[in-house]
Protein backbone atom coordinates (compact mmCIF):
# COMPACT_ATOMS: atom_id res chain seq x y z
CA UNK A 1 0.00 0.00 0.00
CA UNK A 2 1.49 3.27 -0.88
CA UNK A 3 3.32 5.35 2.11
CA UNK A 4 2.25 8.37 1.32
CA UNK A 5 -1.81 8.35 1.62
CA UNK A 6 -3.20 9.81 4.81
CA UNK A 7 -3.96 7.21 7.56
CA UNK A 8 -7.45 7.35 6.85
CA UNK A 9 -7.25 6.81 3.23
CA UNK A 10 -5.16 3.18 4.09
CA UNK A 11 -7.70 2.46 7.01
CA UNK A 12 -10.16 3.21 4.07
CA UNK A 13 -9.00 0.77 1.91
CA UNK A 14 -8.85 -2.06 4.21
CA UNK A 15 -11.91 -2.10 5.52
CA UNK A 16 -13.38 -1.20 1.71
CA UNK A 17 -11.27 -4.29 0.35
CA UNK A 18 -13.12 -6.38 3.24
CA UNK A 19 -16.29 -5.06 2.73
CA UNK A 20 -15.75 -5.73 -1.04
CA UNK A 21 -15.28 -9.17 -0.32
CA UNK A 22 -18.10 -9.31 1.89
CA UNK A 23 -19.94 -8.55 -0.51
CA UNK A 24 -19.28 -10.97 -3.37
CA UNK A 25 -19.26 -13.77 -0.77
CA UNK A 26 -22.83 -12.77 0.45
CA UNK A 27 -24.63 -11.25 -2.24
CA UNK A 28 -23.19 -13.57 -5.43
CA UNK A 29 -21.33 -16.06 -3.69
CA UNK A 30 -22.56 -17.58 -0.95
CA UNK A 31 -24.75 -20.87 -1.08
CA UNK A 32 -25.04 -20.15 -4.57
CA UNK A 33 -23.34 -21.93 -7.46
CA UNK A 34 -20.88 -20.52 -9.88
CA UNK A 35 -20.46 -20.91 -13.69
CA UNK A 36 -16.83 -21.60 -15.54
CA UNK A 37 -16.52 -19.40 -18.48
CA UNK A 38 -13.64 -19.36 -20.76
CA UNK A 39 -9.83 -19.17 -19.19
CA UNK A 40 -11.38 -21.41 -16.19
CA UNK A 41 -12.81 -18.45 -14.36
CA UNK A 42 -16.30 -17.95 -12.58
CA UNK A 43 -18.84 -16.14 -12.87
CA UNK A 44 -21.33 -15.20 -10.76
CA UNK A 45 -23.81 -12.40 -12.56
CA UNK A 46 -24.52 -10.61 -15.50
CA UNK A 47 -23.23 -7.39 -14.39
CA UNK A 48 -19.84 -7.71 -12.44
CA UNK A 49 -16.61 -9.44 -14.64
CA UNK A 50 -15.66 -12.90 -13.54
CA UNK A 51 -13.88 -13.71 -10.70
CA UNK A 52 -10.02 -13.11 -11.36
CA UNK A 53 -10.20 -11.76 -14.94
CA UNK A 54 -8.57 -8.79 -15.89
CA UNK A 55 -11.87 -7.14 -15.86
CA UNK A 56 -12.58 -7.52 -12.47
CA UNK A 57 -8.93 -7.22 -11.34
CA UNK A 58 -9.36 -3.66 -12.71
CA UNK A 59 -12.82 -2.77 -11.45
CA UNK A 60 -11.49 -3.33 -8.05
CA UNK A 61 -8.40 -0.95 -9.07
CA UNK A 62 -10.73 1.82 -10.19
CA UNK A 63 -12.93 1.59 -6.72
CA UNK A 64 -9.52 1.91 -4.88
CA UNK A 65 -8.44 5.06 -7.22
CA UNK A 66 -11.45 6.46 -6.33
CA UNK A 67 -10.63 5.98 -2.48
CA UNK A 68 -7.12 7.74 -2.56
CA UNK A 69 -7.95 10.90 -4.95
CA UNK A 70 -6.93 13.91 -3.23
CA UNK A 71 -10.63 15.21 -3.67
CA UNK A 72 -11.86 12.38 -1.57
CA UNK A 73 -12.91 13.17 2.13
CA UNK A 74 -14.05 11.47 4.82
CA UNK A 75 -16.45 13.41 7.46
CA UNK A 76 -16.18 12.67 11.54
CA UNK A 77 -19.10 9.93 11.25
CA UNK A 78 -17.42 8.24 8.42
CA UNK A 79 -19.26 9.35 5.38
CA UNK A 80 -17.02 9.36 2.37
CA UNK A 81 -17.53 12.53 -0.52
CA UNK A 82 -15.78 11.28 -3.41
CA UNK A 83 -13.42 13.08 -5.33
CA UNK A 84 -14.16 10.91 -8.34
CA UNK A 85 -16.76 7.90 -9.16
CA UNK A 86 -16.44 5.55 -11.89
CA UNK A 87 -19.35 4.31 -14.36
CA UNK A 88 -18.82 0.79 -13.71
CA UNK A 89 -22.55 -0.15 -15.61
CA UNK A 90 -22.53 1.94 -19.03
CA UNK A 91 -26.73 1.33 -20.72
CA UNK A 92 -26.24 2.02 -24.10
CA UNK A 93 -29.71 2.76 -26.72
CA UNK A 94 -28.08 1.20 -29.98
CA UNK A 95 -31.83 1.49 -31.36
CA UNK A 96 -35.43 2.34 -30.45
CA UNK A 97 -36.34 -0.46 -33.54
CA UNK A 98 -38.83 -3.41 -32.21
CA UNK A 99 -41.43 -5.71 -32.89
CA UNK A 100 -42.92 -5.44 -29.19
CA UNK A 101 -45.45 -2.32 -28.22
CA UNK A 102 -45.09 -3.04 -24.95
CA UNK A 103 -47.63 -0.84 -22.45
CA UNK A 104 -44.52 -0.96 -20.08
CA UNK A 105 -41.96 1.12 -22.56
CA UNK A 106 -40.17 3.34 -21.07
CA UNK A 107 -38.55 4.63 -24.53
CA UNK A 108 -41.33 4.97 -26.13
CA UNK A 109 -41.43 9.12 -26.34
CA UNK A 110 -37.70 8.56 -27.33
CA UNK A 111 -38.43 6.65 -30.22
CA UNK A 112 -41.23 8.91 -31.59
CA UNK A 113 -38.48 11.75 -31.24
CA UNK A 114 -35.39 10.28 -32.51
CA UNK A 115 -37.85 8.94 -35.36
CA UNK A 116 -39.10 12.37 -36.42
CA UNK A 117 -35.51 14.04 -35.95
CA UNK A 118 -33.65 11.67 -37.75
CA UNK A 119 -31.56 12.17 -34.88
CA UNK A 120 -30.42 8.16 -34.54
CA UNK A 121 -26.26 7.62 -33.78
CA UNK A 122 -24.35 6.66 -36.27
CA UNK A 123 -22.37 3.11 -36.40
CA UNK A 124 -19.23 4.78 -35.59
CA UNK A 125 -20.95 7.49 -33.16
CA UNK A 126 -21.82 4.10 -31.18
CA UNK A 127 -18.05 3.01 -31.27
CA UNK A 128 -17.01 5.91 -30.68
CA UNK A 129 -18.84 6.12 -27.10
CA UNK A 130 -18.53 2.06 -26.60
CA UNK A 131 -14.57 3.33 -26.18
CA UNK A 132 -14.80 6.47 -24.33
CA UNK A 133 -17.15 4.77 -21.67
CA UNK A 134 -14.84 1.42 -21.19
CA UNK A 135 -11.97 4.61 -21.24
CA UNK A 136 -13.36 6.03 -18.60
CA UNK A 137 -14.04 2.97 -16.14
CA UNK A 138 -16.73 0.97 -17.52
CA UNK A 139 -16.35 -2.78 -16.55
CA UNK A 140 -19.88 -3.69 -17.79
CA UNK A 141 -21.19 -2.64 -20.93
CA UNK A 142 -24.79 -3.03 -21.55
CA UNK A 143 -27.07 -2.61 -24.73
CA UNK A 144 -30.14 -2.40 -24.41
CA UNK A 145 -32.90 -0.65 -27.11
CA UNK A 146 -35.55 -1.14 -28.34
CA UNK A 147 -34.55 -4.46 -29.70
CA UNK A 148 -30.70 -3.91 -29.73
CA UNK A 149 -30.96 -7.42 -31.95
CA UNK A 150 -32.75 -5.55 -34.63
CA UNK A 151 -29.90 -2.97 -34.98
CA UNK A 152 -27.62 -4.70 -37.97
CA UNK A 153 -24.14 -3.87 -36.59
CA UNK A 154 -24.57 -5.48 -33.13
CA UNK A 155 -22.05 -7.72 -33.60
CA UNK A 156 -19.59 -5.04 -34.32
CA UNK A 157 -20.55 -2.85 -31.10
CA UNK A 158 -20.06 -5.95 -29.11
CA UNK A 159 -16.62 -6.81 -31.03
CA UNK A 160 -15.63 -2.85 -30.10
CA UNK A 161 -15.91 -3.69 -26.43
CA UNK A 162 -12.12 -4.47 -24.88
CA UNK A 163 -13.44 -7.60 -22.81
CA UNK A 164 -9.47 -7.06 -20.87
CA UNK A 165 -11.30 -4.27 -19.71
CA UNK A 166 -15.20 -4.41 -19.83
CA UNK A 167 -18.15 -7.37 -20.47
CA UNK A 168 -20.86 -7.29 -22.48
CA UNK A 169 -24.39 -7.68 -21.90
CA UNK A 170 -27.83 -7.43 -24.07
CA UNK A 171 -31.05 -6.79 -22.34
CA UNK A 172 -33.18 -8.34 -25.54
CA UNK A 173 -37.24 -9.63 -25.32
CA UNK A 174 -35.71 -12.65 -26.81
CA UNK A 175 -37.75 -12.92 -30.02
CA UNK A 176 -34.34 -13.24 -32.23
CA UNK A 177 -31.68 -15.63 -29.92
CA UNK A 178 -32.11 -18.38 -33.01
CA UNK A 179 -28.95 -20.72 -33.19
CA UNK A 180 -27.67 -18.42 -36.18
CA UNK A 181 -28.41 -15.28 -33.77
CA UNK A 182 -26.59 -16.87 -30.87
CA UNK A 183 -23.13 -17.97 -32.54
CA UNK A 184 -22.42 -14.81 -34.05
CA UNK A 185 -23.03 -12.89 -30.26
CA UNK A 186 -20.95 -15.59 -28.85
CA UNK A 187 -17.65 -15.53 -31.89
CA UNK A 188 -18.40 -11.02 -31.53
CA UNK A 189 -17.92 -11.78 -27.55
CA UNK A 190 -21.04 -11.38 -25.79
CA UNK A 191 -20.87 -12.17 -22.16
CA UNK A 192 -24.74 -12.51 -21.14
CA UNK A 193 -27.91 -11.95 -22.17
CA UNK A 194 -31.18 -10.60 -19.74
CA UNK A 195 -34.17 -11.66 -21.25
CA UNK A 196 -37.28 -9.46 -20.93
CA UNK A 197 -40.55 -11.33 -18.83
CA UNK A 198 -43.02 -9.17 -17.84
CA UNK A 199 -45.09 -12.50 -16.69
CA UNK A 200 -45.25 -16.12 -15.57
CA UNK A 201 -48.62 -16.77 -17.41
CA UNK A 202 -47.43 -16.29 -21.38
CA UNK A 203 -51.12 -15.06 -22.51
CA UNK A 204 -50.17 -12.06 -20.05
CA UNK A 205 -46.88 -11.71 -21.33
CA UNK A 206 -47.47 -11.67 -25.01
CA UNK A 207 -50.74 -9.56 -24.86
CA UNK A 208 -48.18 -6.83 -22.55
CA UNK A 209 -46.34 -7.15 -25.66
CA UNK A 210 -48.61 -6.49 -28.25
CA UNK A 211 -46.94 -9.55 -29.72
CA UNK A 212 -48.47 -13.19 -30.21
CA UNK A 213 -46.01 -16.27 -29.68
CA UNK A 214 -43.18 -14.05 -28.19
CA UNK A 215 -43.15 -15.55 -24.50
CA UNK A 216 -42.66 -19.13 -26.22
CA UNK A 217 -39.72 -17.37 -28.18
CA UNK A 218 -38.25 -15.95 -25.23
CA UNK A 219 -38.34 -19.11 -23.33
CA UNK A 220 -36.82 -21.21 -26.05
CA UNK A 221 -33.92 -18.42 -26.56
CA UNK A 222 -33.09 -18.58 -22.87
CA UNK A 223 -32.55 -22.60 -23.65
CA UNK A 224 -30.48 -21.86 -26.39
CA UNK A 225 -27.74 -19.27 -24.89
CA UNK A 226 -26.19 -22.20 -22.31
CA UNK A 227 -25.40 -24.30 -25.76
CA UNK A 228 -23.87 -21.23 -26.80
CA UNK A 229 -21.63 -20.41 -23.92
CA UNK A 230 -23.78 -17.13 -23.40
CA UNK A 231 -24.90 -16.58 -19.45
CA UNK A 232 -28.83 -16.25 -19.45
CA UNK A 233 -30.51 -14.17 -16.95
CA UNK A 234 -34.27 -13.11 -17.07
CA UNK A 235 -35.19 -9.51 -16.43
CA UNK A 236 -38.97 -8.57 -15.10
CA UNK A 237 -40.22 -5.32 -13.21
CA UNK A 238 -42.50 -5.23 -10.04
CA UNK A 239 -45.62 -3.57 -9.07
CA UNK A 240 -48.24 -3.48 -6.77
CA UNK A 241 -50.13 -5.83 -8.36
CA UNK A 242 -47.16 -8.52 -8.66
CA UNK A 243 -46.16 -8.44 -5.17
CA UNK A 244 -50.29 -8.64 -3.99
CA UNK A 245 -51.12 -11.69 -5.94
CA UNK A 246 -47.22 -13.51 -5.52
CA UNK A 247 -46.17 -13.15 -9.46
CA UNK A 248 -43.31 -12.93 -8.23
CA UNK A 249 -42.85 -15.93 -6.43
CA UNK A 250 -44.30 -17.49 -10.00
CA UNK A 251 -41.48 -16.04 -11.78
CA UNK A 252 -38.57 -17.72 -9.32
CA UNK A 253 -39.93 -21.12 -10.26
CA UNK A 254 -39.67 -19.94 -14.02
CA UNK A 255 -36.45 -18.65 -13.74
CA UNK A 256 -35.09 -21.76 -11.30
CA UNK A 257 -36.61 -24.38 -14.18
CA UNK A 258 -34.72 -22.59 -16.56
CA UNK A 259 -31.35 -22.56 -14.44
CA UNK A 260 -30.48 -18.83 -15.79
CA UNK A 261 -28.03 -17.81 -13.43
CA UNK A 262 -29.66 -13.99 -12.55
CA UNK A 263 -33.00 -12.38 -12.11
CA UNK A 264 -33.26 -8.66 -12.69
CA UNK A 265 -36.01 -6.82 -10.92
CA UNK A 266 -36.58 -3.78 -11.82
CA UNK A 267 -39.33 -1.30 -9.97
CA UNK A 268 -41.76 0.30 -11.91
CA UNK A 269 -41.30 3.71 -12.83
CA UNK A 270 -43.22 6.20 -14.10
CA UNK A 271 -41.97 7.48 -17.04
CA UNK A 272 -42.17 6.53 -20.97
CA UNK A 273 -45.78 4.88 -21.57
CA UNK A 274 -46.22 5.43 -17.81
CA UNK A 275 -45.64 8.61 -17.08
CA UNK A 276 -48.88 9.47 -15.55
CA UNK A 277 -48.92 6.82 -13.46
CA UNK A 278 -46.81 7.86 -10.36
CA UNK A 279 -49.85 6.25 -8.22
CA UNK A 280 -48.32 3.07 -9.34
CA UNK A 281 -44.61 3.23 -7.94
CA UNK A 282 -43.58 1.45 -5.01
CA UNK A 283 -44.69 2.61 -1.62
CA UNK A 284 -41.44 2.46 0.51
CA UNK A 285 -42.95 -0.82 2.52
CA UNK A 286 -43.35 -2.46 -0.73
CA UNK A 287 -39.71 -1.51 -1.41
CA UNK A 288 -38.66 -3.55 1.92
CA UNK A 289 -40.44 -6.51 0.49
CA UNK A 290 -38.47 -6.57 -2.17
CA UNK A 291 -35.69 -6.43 -0.16
CA UNK A 292 -37.00 -9.21 1.82
CA UNK A 293 -37.92 -11.26 -1.32
CA UNK A 294 -34.99 -11.19 -2.72
CA UNK A 295 -33.33 -11.96 0.56
CA UNK A 296 -35.13 -15.31 1.15
CA UNK A 297 -34.24 -16.18 -2.45
CA UNK A 298 -30.79 -15.48 -1.95
CA UNK A 299 -30.48 -17.74 0.88
CA UNK A 300 -31.68 -21.01 -1.40
CA UNK A 301 -29.12 -22.41 -3.60
CA UNK A 302 -31.27 -24.09 -5.94
CA UNK A 303 -32.95 -20.87 -7.22
CA UNK A 304 -30.81 -17.97 -9.32
CA UNK A 305 -29.99 -14.90 -7.61
CA UNK A 306 -31.56 -12.10 -7.72
CA UNK A 307 -30.58 -8.24 -8.41
CA UNK A 308 -32.29 -5.44 -7.56
CA UNK A 309 -31.47 -1.92 -9.26
CA UNK A 310 -31.09 -0.09 -5.94
CA UNK A 311 -28.09 -2.79 -5.92
CA UNK A 312 -25.56 -1.70 -8.22
CA UNK A 313 -23.97 1.26 -5.60
CA UNK A 314 -23.41 -1.33 -2.98
CA UNK A 315 -22.22 -4.44 -5.56
CA UNK A 316 -19.43 -1.52 -6.91
CA UNK A 317 -18.81 0.51 -3.63
CA UNK A 318 -19.69 -2.23 -1.22
CA UNK A 319 -18.34 0.70 1.30
CA UNK A 320 -21.66 2.85 0.20
CA UNK A 321 -24.96 1.75 1.75
CA UNK A 322 -27.56 0.17 -1.02
CA UNK A 323 -29.07 3.06 -2.86
CA UNK A 324 -29.68 4.75 -6.11
CA UNK A 325 -27.07 3.88 -9.09
CA UNK A 326 -27.78 6.82 -11.27
CA UNK A 327 -24.83 8.98 -11.69
CA UNK A 328 -23.07 7.27 -8.79
CA UNK A 329 -21.80 3.95 -10.45
CA UNK A 330 -24.47 4.22 -13.94
CA UNK A 331 -25.29 6.38 -16.87
CA UNK A 332 -27.05 6.07 -19.77
CA UNK A 333 -26.68 6.96 -23.08
CA UNK A 334 -29.72 7.80 -25.27
CA UNK A 335 -30.24 6.71 -28.93
CA UNK A 336 -29.84 10.61 -30.50
CA UNK A 337 -26.35 10.61 -27.88
CA UNK A 338 -27.85 12.69 -24.65
CA UNK A 339 -26.27 10.80 -21.29
CA UNK A 340 -28.66 10.68 -18.88
CA UNK A 341 -28.45 9.11 -15.37
CA UNK A 342 -29.80 6.24 -15.99
CA UNK A 343 -32.49 4.78 -18.75
CA UNK A 344 -35.50 5.86 -16.86
CA UNK A 345 -34.41 9.48 -16.26
CA UNK A 346 -35.63 12.44 -18.07
CA UNK A 347 -32.78 14.77 -18.16
CA UNK A 348 -29.15 14.99 -20.17
CA UNK A 349 -26.31 16.57 -19.44
CA UNK A 350 -24.94 16.77 -22.65
CA UNK A 351 -24.55 14.99 -25.88
CA UNK A 352 -22.04 13.03 -27.12
CA UNK A 353 -22.10 14.79 -30.57
CA UNK A 354 -20.96 17.95 -28.48
CA UNK A 355 -18.47 17.09 -25.88
CA UNK A 356 -17.25 13.59 -24.71
CA UNK A 357 -18.27 11.26 -22.11
CA UNK A 358 -15.93 12.18 -19.45
CA UNK A 359 -17.01 15.91 -19.22
CA UNK A 360 -20.49 15.03 -19.01
CA UNK A 361 -20.13 12.20 -16.28
CA UNK A 362 -18.15 14.78 -14.60
CA UNK A 363 -20.87 17.35 -14.74
CA UNK A 364 -23.89 14.58 -13.69
CA UNK A 365 -21.38 13.55 -10.58
CA UNK A 366 -21.06 17.47 -9.85
CA UNK A 367 -24.58 18.18 -10.16
CA UNK A 368 -27.10 19.25 -7.08
CA UNK A 369 -28.70 16.17 -8.23
CA UNK A 370 -26.40 13.46 -8.09
CA UNK A 371 -23.73 14.65 -6.29
CA UNK A 372 -24.79 13.16 -3.01
CA UNK A 373 -26.22 9.41 -2.60
CA UNK A 374 -29.20 8.59 -2.59
CA UNK A 375 -30.65 5.14 -0.16
CA UNK A 376 -33.65 4.63 -2.70
CA UNK A 377 -33.96 5.14 -6.52
CA UNK A 378 -34.33 8.68 -6.69
CA UNK A 379 -37.46 8.40 -8.93
CA UNK A 380 -39.50 7.10 -6.40
CA UNK A 381 -39.19 10.57 -4.84
CA UNK A 382 -41.99 13.17 -5.76
CA UNK A 383 -40.10 16.00 -5.27
CA UNK A 384 -36.94 14.88 -7.88
CA UNK A 385 -39.58 14.38 -10.24
CA UNK A 386 -40.56 18.45 -9.30
CA UNK A 387 -37.09 19.13 -9.18
CA UNK A 388 -36.55 17.27 -13.17
CA UNK A 389 -39.49 18.79 -14.94
CA UNK A 390 -38.14 22.10 -13.50
CA UNK A 391 -35.03 22.04 -15.03
CA UNK A 392 -36.36 20.73 -18.37
CA UNK A 393 -38.91 23.99 -18.57
CA UNK A 394 -35.66 26.09 -18.20
CA UNK A 395 -33.62 23.90 -20.66
CA UNK A 396 -35.72 23.32 -23.87
CA UNK A 397 -33.29 20.87 -25.18
CA UNK A 398 -33.51 18.65 -21.70
CA UNK A 399 -29.52 19.11 -21.74
CA UNK A 400 -27.97 20.64 -18.04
Amino acid sequence: MNKNLNKWQRSIIRNNMDKYRQALENYYIKDKPLVSVEHGYKAFSLLSPPLGSAAARRRIRLIMNNIIDEKTRVEPDGTVHWGTRTPHFMTMTVTYQCQCDCEHCSASAYMKEVLEARSALTKDELKSAIRQTVDLGTTCTIFTGGEPLLYPHIYELIETVDKSKSVCTLFTNGEYLTRDTLTRLKSAGLFGVFVSLDHSDKDIHDKNRHRAGIYEKAIEGIRLCRQYGILPGISTFVTKEKIACGELDAMMEIAKGLQVIEIFLFDVIATGKLEARHNQMLSSDEVDYIKEFRKKYNERPQYPRIIHQTMFTSIAYPCAAEGCPAGVAQMHLRGNGDVTPCDFTPLSFGNIRKEPIELIWQKMTESDLYCRSAKKCRLSDPHMWSKIHQINRLQPQNTL
